[in-house]
């Protein structure tokens, strides 16, 4: 291929972002259980900020919601689920009090109660999706995993 042949293809494209390449590499070297550590790393090698778990979804630390650190978590989360399609949800037995607050019998008690209960990772989210949880039904899934009150299993 011609030398301005080859730059206009690169030129056309798309460079993947620094999540979109963190997700891919985690893909690759997807473990059968993922936690609450797993998360972590990953997201502190995207954005470099500390393993801070308690900073995730606008918790303890703002600046971090604003940037890649939830999206890296999400697509770990995702690319576990795509990878192995019958995963489950455990709940870890750790205390939390997070998604306690709205009206009992709501959408985010229904969300939480789904996740807290553990399972098909797979019906989890639907049941996630389906009260408007966002990234597709993964966010509060992703908390929870990110909270480390639960991990993400193979079988």
């Amino acid at each position: 291929m011609p030398k301005t042949q080859k730059a206009a293809a690169l030129k056309m494209q798309k460079a993947p972002t620094p999540a979109q390449t963190v997700a891919a590499n985690a893909q690759a070297q997807m473990p059968t259980t993922l936690g609450q550590a797993d998360m972590v790393a990953a997201a502190n090698k995207a954005h470099g900020h500390g393993a801070l778990h308690t900073a995730y979804h606008g918790g303890n630390s703002p600046c971090l919601s604003k940037t890649a650190v939830p999206t890296v978590a999400a697509n770990m989360v995702r690319a576990f689920a795509t990878k192995y399609p019958g995963a489950t949800v455990k709940p870890t037995g750790v205390a939390t009090t997070w998604g306690t607050k709205g009206k009992p019998g709501g959408k985010r008690a229904t969300i939480v109660a789904a996740i807290l209960a553990g399972g098909s990772l797979a019906q989890i989210v639907a049941v996630a999706k389906a009260n408007g949880a966002s990234f597709a039904g993964l966010a509060d899934v992703v908390v929870a995993g990110w909270q480390g009150v639960v991990t993400f299993n193979h079988k």
